[in-house]
C-alpha cells in the first residue's frame, strides 16, 4: 500500500498554491496553479483549478489520487460555512465525474490556513491588515479565535480601504476648504488625476476606483511629515493594537503574532508604527516572521484531519 499522501491548498484571486506531504511532514511536492476564488469565478471552475493545481503535485510525486488521505483547502471567501460548503460539494462532484477516489476534505478560510502555517502549528496570533483587516488567534486547546474582519462598510480598521478612505476624505476636505492642506492632494493629482470635487466624485462612484490602492499615498505622504497622513496613520495603527487587545484574554501568555497582508508585512512608516504601539503595551507578546507559508499549513491541517478522524 502506498504511503499516504496530505494534500493543502492556499487559493485566491490571482493563484492556487497546493503542498503535499507525508505523514511526517516531510514537503513530497509544491505546485502553483489558476485562481480559485469561488465567489468571483464560480464554484465549478475554482474546482477545476483547484483539482489541476492537485494533478500537478501528484505527478511530481508520482503518484495518484489513491495515495491522498486528506485534503484541505484554505480559500478565499470560504470563511462562512455556507460558503465552504458550496465549493465543497462543487470539488466532491468533480472528483466523482472524473471517477477520483474522495479522500477525507476539510474547507476553510485561507486566513485559517496562514495562521496554521504562521506558527507551524502550535498556538499563536495573526493580524492581517491588507485590502481589509482581520485578526485570527489559535489557542492551547486548537479553538479559533476572530476579532473584526466585519468588512468596508462596518469594520476593516486598519486596513488599506480605511486608509484610502480617511485619504480621500481628507483631500475632499480640502477641496472644500473644511480641511487642513495635504501632500495627498497633490499626489492624487498625479497619480489618478483628481484635482476638483467633479474629478473625484467621477473617479470613485463612476470609475469605482480601488480604494485600498491609495494605502501607499497616506503611507508616502507620512514619510514626507504630511501631518494629516500622520494623523491618519496613528489612528489606524492604534485601530489594530484594539484588535490586538481583544484576543489577548482568550490566549495563554506568552503568545507569538505574525503580521500579515500587504499594508503591514512590509517594513513601511505604518508597519513600524504597529510593531512600536504592539512592543511597547504587550510586553510578553513575540513578533514573529510567519514560520511557513499558507499553503504547507493548509498541508499541515490536512494531516490534522487524519489525526482527528
Amino acid at each position: 500500500m502506498p504511503d499516504p499522501i496530505f494534500l493543502g491548498f492556499d487559493g485566491g484571486a490571482t493563484k492556487t498554491t497546493g503542498v503535499a506531504i507525508d505523514s511526517s511532514r516531510k514537503v513530497l511536492a509544491e505546485a502553483t496553479g489558476e485562481p480559485s476564488n469561488f465567489q468571483i469565478i464560480g464554484t465549478e471552475t475554482a474546482s477545476e483549478n483547484i483539482l489541476a493545481t492537485a494533478e500537478l503535485l501528484l505527478a511530481k510525486i508520482g503518484a495518484d489520487f489513491t495515495s491522498v488521505r486528506s485534503v484541505y483547502l484554505g480559500l478565499t471567501g470560504a470563511g462562512r460555512i455556507r460558503d465552504a460548503d458550496r465549493i465543497r460539494d462543487a470539488f466532491i462532484k468533480l472528483l466523482i465525474e472524473r471517477n477520483y477516489p474522495v479522500a477525507k476534505i476539510r474547507i476553510g478560510s485561507d486566513a485559517i490556513a496562514a495562521l496554521e502555517g504562521a506558527f507551524s502549528g502550535k498556538p499563536g496570533m495573526i493580524l492581517i491588515s491588507g485590502t481589509g483587516s482581520i485578526l485570527f488567534a489559535k489557542d492551547e486547546n486548537e479553538r479559533i479565535h476572530r476579532v473584526g474582519g466585519w468588512g468596508r462598510f462596518i469594520g476593516d480598521e486598519g486596513s488599506g480601504y480605511a486608509l484610502g478612505r480617511a485619504c480621500l476624505s481628507a483631500v475632499a476636505r480640502q477641496i472644500d476648504g473644511r480641511g487642513d492642506k495635504t501632500l495627498m492632494s497633490e499626489m492624487l493629482k498625479q497619480r489618478k488625476h483628481i484635482e476638483d470635487q467633479q474629478s473625484l466624485i467621477t473617479e470613485v462612484y463612476q470609475n469605482k476606483l480601488d480604494i485600498a490602492s491609495l494605502a501607499p499615498v497616506v503611507i508616502e505622504a507620512a514619510e514626507e511629515g504630511d501631518e494629516v497622513a500622520l494623523d491618519i496613520l496613528a489612528i489606524a495603527a492604534r485601530e489594530l493594537v484594539h484588535h490586538v487587545r481583544a484576543a489577548l484574554p482568550k490566549l495563554k501568555m506568552p503568545v507569538s503574532l505574525a503580521l500579515l497582508g500587504s499594508v503591514v508585512s512590509t517594513d513601511n512608516m505604518f508597519s513600524r508604527e504597529v510593531e512600536r504601539l504592539i512592543r511597547s503595551e504587550f510586553r510578553q507578546i513575540r513578533i514573529q516572521k510567519p514560520d511557513l507559508p499558507p499553503a504547507l499549513g493548509a498541508a499541515l491541517l490536512a494531516l490534522k484531519i487524519e489525526g482527528s478522524e
